[in-house]
């Protein structure tokens, strides 16, 4: 741990004050106190005695000093560094992008709503029948909707649905369904004429292994 460093104040003259006490009483900087002495004194308002090349106030001229400190235009102003007009356009613009982004996060929050309330969707494929002897001529595209209870999968080339509790359910059910329904059509030994019309529609993306 280190020690803190304690700085003795050495004895102050209260009736010959140099440059370095006067820069400490009045708090301004020691190149500013030689600059007002020497203004002062060409101006006739103090006489600043000199001691072997050394400059000593008198307590009297610590007021002058500090008034003539004060009534200085640096000392009333404030002057900002930099191009004030550049740093107005860029707040201008923060503040315009601030506003922006917590309109986009207001927006993103009820996109996020909307999709939370609206039936969930996504697309998958079936690339094989769970039926030996059968195969598909192509991949059919599925759709999945979910309306937060249950998973819809259908496929619109072959106009079939299924569900079930889950996505990956729902596309096993619609395999099983494709399946099942063209087994038992191609069973059947009197199809109706919509029966002999949906077995030609399967027949478009199921391939029998006799044939």
């Amino acid at each position: 741990m280190k020690e803190a460093v304690v700085t003795e104040i050495r004895p102050i003259d209260a009736e010959r004050l140099s440059p370095t006490d006067v820069s400490s009483l009045l708090g301004i900087p020691y190149e500013l106190v030689l600059k007002y002495a020497h203004e002062l004194t060409v101006a006739g308002l103090i006489e600043v005695p000199r001691e072997a090349g050394r400059l000593f106030f008198s307590p009297a001229q610590l007021e002058v000093l500090r008034k003539h400190h004060e009534e200085r235009p640096r000392a009333g102003v404030f002057r900002v560094e930099g191009d004030v007009d550049l740093h107005k356009r860029l707040l201008k613009s923060l503040d315009t992008l601030a506003r922006k982004l917590d309109a986009m996060a207001s927006l993103a929050r009820a996109r996020i709503k909307e999709l939370n309330k609206a039936p969930a969707s996504s697309t998958s494929w079936i690339i094989t029948l769970p039926a030996v002897g059968f195969t598909l001529r192509k991949p059919i595209p599925v759709s999945v909707i979910s309306d937060g209870k249950a998973f819809s999968a259908s496929s619109a080339d072959t106009g079939s649905t299924a569900t079930g509790k889950n996505r990956v359910e729902a596309v096993r059910a619609l395999r099983w369904r494709l399946a099942t329904e063209y087994v038992y059509l191609g069973q059947l030994v009197s199809p109706s004429e919509g029966e002999a019309d949906r077995l030609a529609e399967l027949k478009r993306f199921i391939r029998d292994g006799k044939e």
